[in-house]
Protein backbone atom coordinates (compact mmCIF):
# COMPACT_ATOMS: atom_id res chain seq x y z
CA UNK A 1 0.00 0.00 0.00
CA UNK A 2 1.07 3.28 0.44
CA UNK A 3 4.01 4.64 2.79
CA UNK A 4 2.57 7.94 4.11
CA UNK A 5 5.54 8.89 6.35
CA UNK A 6 7.94 8.60 3.47
CA UNK A 7 5.48 10.31 0.92
CA UNK A 8 6.30 13.38 -0.48
CA UNK A 9 3.83 15.92 1.32
CA UNK A 10 3.19 18.03 -1.89
CA UNK A 11 1.49 14.45 -3.37
CA UNK A 12 -0.72 14.08 0.01
CA UNK A 13 -2.03 17.38 -0.35
CA UNK A 14 -2.81 16.85 -3.78
CA UNK A 15 -4.55 13.52 -3.18
CA UNK A 16 -6.39 15.06 0.12
CA UNK A 17 -7.99 18.26 -2.39
CA UNK A 18 -9.96 15.46 -4.10
CA UNK A 19 -10.71 13.63 -1.04
CA UNK A 20 -12.27 16.42 0.37
CA UNK A 21 -14.03 17.44 -2.64
CA UNK A 22 -15.44 14.77 -3.40
CA UNK A 23 -16.75 14.34 0.59
CA UNK A 24 -17.69 18.29 0.45
CA UNK A 25 -20.13 17.41 -2.64
CA UNK A 26 -21.35 13.99 -1.20
CA UNK A 27 -22.57 16.24 2.06
CA UNK A 28 -23.69 19.32 -0.19
CA UNK A 29 -25.65 17.15 -2.50
CA UNK A 30 -27.26 15.19 0.65
CA UNK A 31 -28.37 18.43 2.32
CA UNK A 32 -29.79 20.49 -0.32
CA UNK A 33 -33.55 20.27 -1.45
CA UNK A 34 -34.10 20.36 -5.30
CA UNK A 35 -30.47 21.25 -6.29
CA UNK A 36 -27.06 19.83 -6.31
CA UNK A 37 -23.53 21.61 -5.19
CA UNK A 38 -22.27 22.26 -8.63
CA UNK A 39 -25.33 24.22 -9.42
CA UNK A 40 -25.52 25.94 -5.53
CA UNK A 41 -21.80 26.92 -6.46
CA UNK A 42 -23.00 27.96 -10.10
CA UNK A 43 -26.13 30.35 -8.55
CA UNK A 44 -23.68 31.43 -5.74
CA UNK A 45 -20.96 32.48 -7.88
CA UNK A 46 -23.19 35.00 -10.01
CA UNK A 47 -22.95 37.40 -6.84
CA UNK A 48 -19.22 37.55 -7.48
CA UNK A 49 -20.22 40.20 -10.74
CA UNK A 50 -21.37 43.17 -10.55
CA UNK A 51 -23.93 42.25 -13.73
CA UNK A 52 -25.01 39.55 -14.12
CA UNK A 53 -22.13 37.49 -15.76
CA UNK A 54 -21.84 35.58 -19.22
CA UNK A 55 -21.81 31.58 -19.47
CA UNK A 56 -18.15 32.33 -20.07
CA UNK A 57 -17.45 34.32 -17.20
CA UNK A 58 -18.99 31.72 -14.67
CA UNK A 59 -17.69 28.86 -16.40
CA UNK A 60 -13.59 30.24 -16.29
CA UNK A 61 -14.44 31.31 -12.31
CA UNK A 62 -15.52 28.23 -11.32
CA UNK A 63 -13.19 26.20 -13.55
CA UNK A 64 -15.60 23.89 -15.46
CA UNK A 65 -15.53 24.10 -18.89
CA UNK A 66 -18.30 25.73 -20.75
CA UNK A 67 -19.38 22.81 -21.81
CA UNK A 68 -20.37 21.89 -18.13
CA UNK A 69 -21.45 24.63 -16.98
CA UNK A 70 -24.39 24.97 -19.90
CA UNK A 71 -25.53 21.91 -18.72
CA UNK A 72 -25.79 22.69 -14.76
CA UNK A 73 -27.19 26.15 -15.97
CA UNK A 74 -30.03 24.73 -18.58
CA UNK A 75 -30.98 22.05 -15.46
CA UNK A 76 -31.08 25.46 -13.15
CA UNK A 77 -33.22 27.78 -15.74
CA UNK A 78 -35.45 24.41 -15.79
CA UNK A 79 -35.77 24.20 -12.19
CA UNK A 80 -36.74 28.40 -12.18
CA UNK A 81 -33.43 29.31 -10.92
CA UNK A 82 -32.32 31.00 -13.45
CA UNK A 83 -32.98 32.56 -16.37
CA UNK A 84 -30.75 33.40 -19.42
CA UNK A 85 -31.03 36.58 -20.87
CA UNK A 86 -29.70 37.87 -24.63
CA UNK A 87 -26.31 40.21 -23.80
CA UNK A 88 -26.92 43.29 -25.44
CA UNK A 89 -23.51 43.70 -26.46
CA UNK A 90 -22.60 40.51 -27.58
CA UNK A 91 -25.26 38.71 -30.21
CA UNK A 92 -23.78 35.55 -29.10
CA UNK A 93 -23.24 35.99 -25.36
CA UNK A 94 -25.84 35.10 -22.56
CA UNK A 95 -26.07 36.43 -19.37
CA UNK A 96 -27.26 34.18 -16.40
CA UNK A 97 -29.71 36.25 -14.03
CA UNK A 98 -31.10 34.46 -10.85
CA UNK A 99 -34.30 34.38 -9.63
CA UNK A 100 -36.11 34.98 -6.49
CA UNK A 101 -36.34 30.94 -6.11
CA UNK A 102 -32.41 31.21 -6.37
CA UNK A 103 -32.76 33.35 -3.22
CA UNK A 104 -34.69 31.20 -1.03
CA UNK A 105 -32.95 27.91 -1.59
CA UNK A 106 -33.72 25.52 0.73
CA UNK A 107 -31.87 23.46 2.68
CA UNK A 108 -33.19 19.90 4.27
CA UNK A 109 -32.24 21.71 7.61
CA UNK A 110 -33.23 25.38 8.64
CA UNK A 111 -30.29 27.53 8.64
CA UNK A 112 -27.66 24.72 7.53
CA UNK A 113 -25.51 26.60 4.93
CA UNK A 114 -23.87 28.83 7.69
CA UNK A 115 -23.93 26.54 10.53
CA UNK A 116 -22.25 23.65 8.20
CA UNK A 117 -19.29 26.05 6.90
CA UNK A 118 -19.01 27.41 10.94
CA UNK A 119 -19.02 23.74 11.83
CA UNK A 120 -16.40 22.59 9.21
CA UNK A 121 -13.87 24.94 9.83
CA UNK A 122 -14.07 25.01 13.36
CA UNK A 123 -11.02 22.65 13.79
CA UNK A 124 -9.33 25.61 12.61
CA UNK A 125 -8.24 28.65 14.52
CA UNK A 126 -8.27 31.91 13.13
CA UNK A 127 -4.55 31.51 11.88
CA UNK A 128 -4.98 28.45 10.38
CA UNK A 129 -7.65 28.92 8.39
CA UNK A 130 -5.66 32.58 6.97
CA UNK A 131 -2.81 30.23 6.19
CA UNK A 132 -5.34 27.90 4.41
CA UNK A 133 -7.02 30.39 2.60
CA UNK A 134 -3.75 32.31 1.34
CA UNK A 135 -2.53 28.60 0.29
CA UNK A 136 -5.82 27.61 -1.49
CA UNK A 137 -5.79 30.94 -3.18
CA UNK A 138 -2.19 30.31 -4.46
CA UNK A 139 -2.70 26.99 -5.78
CA UNK A 140 -6.26 28.37 -7.64
CA UNK A 141 -3.31 31.15 -9.38
CA UNK A 142 -1.01 28.61 -9.91
CA UNK A 143 -4.20 26.22 -11.53
CA UNK A 144 -4.72 29.26 -13.89
CA UNK A 145 -1.05 29.45 -14.91
CA UNK A 146 -1.38 25.93 -15.68
CA UNK A 147 -3.77 25.60 -17.59
CA UNK A 148 -2.78 28.54 -19.54
CA UNK A 149 0.43 27.24 -20.62
CA UNK A 150 -1.45 23.81 -21.17
CA UNK A 151 -3.80 25.12 -23.52
CA UNK A 152 -0.88 27.58 -25.31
Amino acid sequence: MYDFEHMDPRFIAYVNIFICANRLQAIMDSGLEDITAKQWLAITMIDAFPEPPTLKQISELSGVTHQSMRQIVDRLVDKGFLKVVPDKKDKRAIRLVKTEAANHIRTKKAGQNEQFVYKLFDCLDDEETAVYCRALAKLCDRLSELREENDA
